[in-house]
């Protein structure tokens, strides 16, 4: 991946749904700190296991989630466009990556690193608070839409409501109607 050397469009960002909301000021502290990745075509941006340093928010072109199944050929679960952030799940939990993502051609991303979300607990706590609600209300609303497919499918997953759930080995069972 290359970093690039243009600026961040601060109007674009204040567009982002995990942005929408944030003061101008906090806008431009955020635009300051991200840097400016392109990530050339099949060029794995993050991989599953890896910890978490940062996220992405795709400024231009596609990236591709996918996770390895079993027998370990790749699943997609997810082609994000513009305006769509991955990488911000595992800054709300402190988990590895949950998934591999990879650019599908070209693509320009902002990336903006934990530390500087840490600075911004430190400047300015509402403003933290609101961007840490908006991760969160991107992460439910993935979930939900999760949800609506596993119910689509037929499919019972115990495990995701339990206390003591191991995710790597989530009993899953499917419906007989």
């Amino acid at each position: 991946m290359g970093n690039g050397g243009s600026e961040v469009d601060r109007e674009f960002l204040a567009r982002t749904p995990i942005f929408a909301g944030l003061p101008e000021r906090v806008i431009d502290l955020i635009a300051g700190s991200i840097r400016l990745v392109h990530a050339s075509a099949g060029e794995v941006v993050l991989r599953e296991g890896d910890p978490a340093r940062s996220m992405f928010v795709v400024r231009d072109g596609e990236i591709e989630i996918f996770k390895g199944g079993k027998g370990r050929s790749e699943r997609t679960l997810a082609v994000l466009k513009q305006g769509d952030c991955v990488g911000e799940m595992s800054l709300i939990d402190i988990q590895p990556r949950s998934a591999t993502a990879r650019a599908r051609g070209t693509a320009v991303l902002y990336v903006l690193e934990l530390t500087e979300i840490a600075k911004l607990y430190g400047s300015d706590v509402e403003a933290y608070a609101l961007l840490i609600l908006n991760i969160s209300r991107e992460i439910s609303r993935r979930l939900r839409c999760a949800d609506e497919l596993i119910a689509s499918m037929g499919v019972t997953a115990n495990a995701l409501w339990s206390d003591s759930a191991d995710t790597t080995s989530a009993l899953v069972e499917v419906d007989r109607i």
